[in-house]
């Protein structure tokens, strides 16, 4: 298929699905800016507008901001990559009923509305994995036991993923501390892994009322790596810093659990710069 045929595709489905919508639930520093701005190819913050469009000035935002709190109904855009609009939940710390029931309601009006432009096309799940042991809270069993996304598919993105290579240098073995770097990461890979499936954190969530699609792992805030679990699994890590590599397994885990073509093919021009990506999707219909 010749990429003119595939950039007029594109342009179809965007002009009847406008553009793509994510909605990002996580807790408080769960890494959601940082995973955005990746994804947009960007250090800037987004621009804010209102349900009905108008543009928000962030100085009236910042006290809500800073205890984080977010109006969900708000849209964020950012002018590197204004294919996206996300919305932003601030997680239900603390087990809040309010703002589940306002991410609740959200979910299925946005799932189901009959304006396509409006509708909810995907949700980002944040779990931080710096404090392991805690990381499926009450929130997360408010969310995957109770909110039924309509079947707008969930991707669990575990945050944070390199705290657990501090707890398994702890747990290396005195000689091994000493080996070469590249030495010494071969022998903590495998202790992170026993970490992470220990703490049984993903098998938890598969098996609670509304599980999510798939999940992916990133390391990106010092490492610099992602990795993604799903219906056809990754094995790779990857660099996030080196040519969007891990922006695009993201990108490519989330594609391959909606469950329409035409959103895989919207989707994935959100990658403008990514001819090849966007190529693969468009030779799939």
């Amino acid at each position: 298929m010749s990429t003119e045929s595939t950039s007029s595709q594109f342009e179809d489905i965007r002009e009847k699905f406008g553009r793509f919508r994510i909605l990002i639930v996580g807790r408080a520093n769960a890494g959601k800016t940082t995973i955005l701005q990746k994804i947009c190819n960007t250090t800037e913050s987004p621009e804010i507008f209102d349900g009905k469009g108008n543009k928000i000035d962030p100085s009236q935002l910042e006290g809500s901001t800073e205890r984080g709190n977010h109006n969900i109904e708000n849209e964020l855009i950012f002018r590197s990559n204004n294919k996206f609009i996300f919305h932003d939940s601030q997680g239900f710390e603390a087990g809040s009923e309010d703002e589940f029931v306002r991410t609740k309601k959200f979910i299925a009006e946005r799932a189901k509305t009959t304006r396509l432009k409006e509708r909810l096309h995907a949700i980002w799940y944040c779990i931080p994995m710096d404090k392991i042991d805690r990381a499926i809270q009450q929130s997360e069993e408010m969310f995957f036991g109770k909110c039924d996304s309509n079947n707008v598919p969930v991707v669990v993105l575990f945050t944070k993923f390199d705290a657990l290579r501090v707890n398994a240098q702890v747990k290396l073995a005195p000689a091994d501390q000493q080996l070469a770097l590249k030495e010494r990461q071969s022998k903590i890979q495998p202790l992170v892994e026993e970490i992470f499936n220990g703490a049984d954190a993903w098998g938890r969530l598969s098996k609670m009322t509304y599980p999510p699609k798939s999940s992916v792992r990133l390391e990106s805030l010092y490492y610099g790596f992602l990795d993604a679990h799903c219906v056809m699994p990754f094995t790779n890590m990857l660099d996030i810093h080196k040519a969007n590599q891990g922006c695009n397994i993201l990108i490519e885990n989330t594609a391959l659990v909606l469950n329409d073509e035409a959103l895989q093919m919207l989707f994935v021009s959100t990658q403008e710069t990514n001819i090849a990506l966007c190529v693969k999707y468009a030779a799939r219909r």
